[in-house]
């Protein structure tokens, strides 16, 4: 009998950032929007641990710097944490050089978080 495996990920973005918003919600305005990300996170977490599943969950940088310890908490429950870019920008609109200094500005907040490399990215709106 062959065994069935399974990959499960979750992006870690509040509603205010998908790309269907934004000229209505400026990135500007998102620090005063009601932030649902961190406690819907937390309790896929909890359902996760309750069912033993583990998952990799795709952080936007923007989310990490608001809210280090679900990020650390994500690490140690056990799952993979990964890049999903800083400003949920799509890629195709940014020049490489922007791409870069997004990437790398999520990776380096991750990895100050956890500790671990971050190997891990999904595209905004993939």
């Amino acid at each position: 009998m062959t065994q069935i495996v399974n990959a499960l990920t979750v992006d870690v973005e509040d509603y205010f950032h998908v790309a269907a918003f934004n000229q209505v919600i400026k990135p500007s305005d998102w620090g005063g929007m009601q932030w649902r990300f961190n406690q819907n996170t937390r309790r896929m977490l909890d359902l996760f641990d309750q069912f033993g599943v583990k998952a990799t969950f795709f952080v936007l940088g923007w989310c990490a710097e608001r809210d280090k310890e679900l990020v650390a908490e994500i690490d140690r429950r056990g799952h993979e944490v990964a890049s999903h870019g800083y400003s949920h920008q799509l890629v195709y609109s940014q020049t490489p050089e922007q791409f870069r200094s997004e990437t790398i500005k999520s990776k380096d907040i991750l990895e100050s978080i956890t500790g671990k490399p971050v190997k891990g990215y999904r595209a905004a709106s993939y």
